[in-house]
């Protein structure tokens, strides 16, 4: 009896453990600023803030769940593994897909880190947009070639920073904002908007977030049952799902005014008149932001770097990875002439459309169907897990 309480501790610390790595994926630069809560959420109003978010968070935590239970089945922990057996016998088209999705996903990602770095440095200290993403693009490209390092030893401590930074903030503002948030709660304030356009919204949602489930896969060598998997998802659901509410609950407060910011967070401090927090938020989001988009470029670097083979003075691998990581940030820092908040509705709402399709949808029924079938087949064998 003490043996089996052991192992079901040690199911829920893997479980919970592989959940707060998707936690740390979810919390990154869009969510940090406060940027997707508003244009996917809050913006629509008391049920799209307080509602939506546990129910995309369901069907993101089910989608999850069922790709770590075919990681687990199939014993594939890299993207391009998974996806050979997600889409077999159909594989060599669908795998190139799934890749192409990932390279989009990830351009957004440094484009919307350096677009949100660059209205940081607007806002925080008046320099000039254009300006600030030209620098932010120079300095990514810098650190990526010559600070890699020590910036992946920083991103392994971003999480904690701005989970604890982002708890702060939220109890404060909704403590700030409670007689605003209260308002348009009892009297089911929907800003005039769509309720069926908030539902496509928090189902386009699920549709981004999908694509970060690469990051569960590859640290779910550690799940070794079902029930691991499903505890995973509870986790997920109650981590994301939860954060995402009190995030979008807390923006809400300060409606109408925070519909219309780029960075609704960052706007939130300022309203809190609190002075030493604002700093705080701004220091450590700018080496989040900065951090992410070093981490998605050196990505990029270590995925062309040895299939490019180059001949000329390409022959070199330090010119390939100049050359791969330039182009990267070069095509990044362009995109982000569009904006913060562009990127996000655009990018991530495209990306949203594409994720639905090509992940979640089939994760959901092709996946669904192999994992009954392997639970059918281990039944037969008198195999338990």
């Amino acid at each position: 009896m003490k043996e089996q309480k052991k192992s079901t501790m040690d199911a829920l610390w893997i479980s919970f453990s592989i959940a707060a790595v998707w936690f740390s994926t979810h919390a990154g630069g869009g969510f940090a600023t406060g940027n997707q809560e508003v244009n996917f959420y809050v913006k629509y109003g008391w049920m799209s803030t307080i509602i939506l978010p546990f129910i995309s968070m369901f069907f993101v935590a089910w989608t999850y769940r069922n790709a770590l239970v075919l990681a687990k089945d199939y014993n594939v922990h890299d993207y391009k593994s998974f996806a050979n057996v997600l889409y077999h016998p159909y594989e060599k088209f669908f795998s190139v897909v799934f890749e192409i999705c990932f390279l989009m996903l990830m351009l957004i990602a440094v484009s919307t880190s350096i677009a949100g770095a660059g209205s940081l440095m607007q806002s925080a200290m008046g320099i000039p947009y254009f300006i600030g993403i030209s620098g932010i693009g120079a300095a990514v490209f810098v650190l990526t070639i010559f600070g890699a390092e020590l910036i992946i030893r920083v991103l392994r401590y971003k999480a904690y920073f701005l989970i604890v930074m982002l708890t702060i903030l939220a109890y404060l503002g909704l403590e700030t904002g409670a007689d605003v948030w209260k308002n348009f709660i009892a009297t089911k304030e929907t800003f005039g908007a769509d309720q069926g356009e908030a539902i496509w919204k928090a189902m386009l949602y699920v549709g981004f977030q999908s694509f970060a489930l690469v990051s569960a896969i590859s640290v779910s060598h550690r799940i070794t049952t079902t029930k691991e998997c499903n505890f995973f998802g509870m986790f997920g659901i109650l981590l994301n799902g939860g954060f995402l509410a009190v995030m979008c609950l807390m923006l809400l407060g300060f409606a109408p005014g925070v519909l219309k910011e780029t960075l609704p967070v960052y706007y939130a401090t300022q309203k809190m008149g609190i002075a030493w927090l604002k700093i705080a938020y701004t220091a450590i989001l700018f080496v989040a932001l900065i951090g992410t988009a070093i981490s998605f470029v050196f990505t990029s670097v270590t995925r062309f770097e040895k299939q490019w083979k180059g001949s000329g003075v390409f022959t070199s691998l330090r010119v390939r990875r100049l050359t791969i990581a330039a182009v990267t940030v070069v095509l990044c820092t362009c995109a982000s002439v569009f904006g913060l908040t562009a990127l996000v509705v655009k990018g991530y709402g495209a990306m949203g459309y594409v994720g639905l399709a090509f992940v979640v949808l089939p994760v959901l029924t092709i996946g669904t169907y192999k994992i009954n079938q392997n639970a059918k087949k281990r039944k037969m064998q008198g195999i338990e897990e």
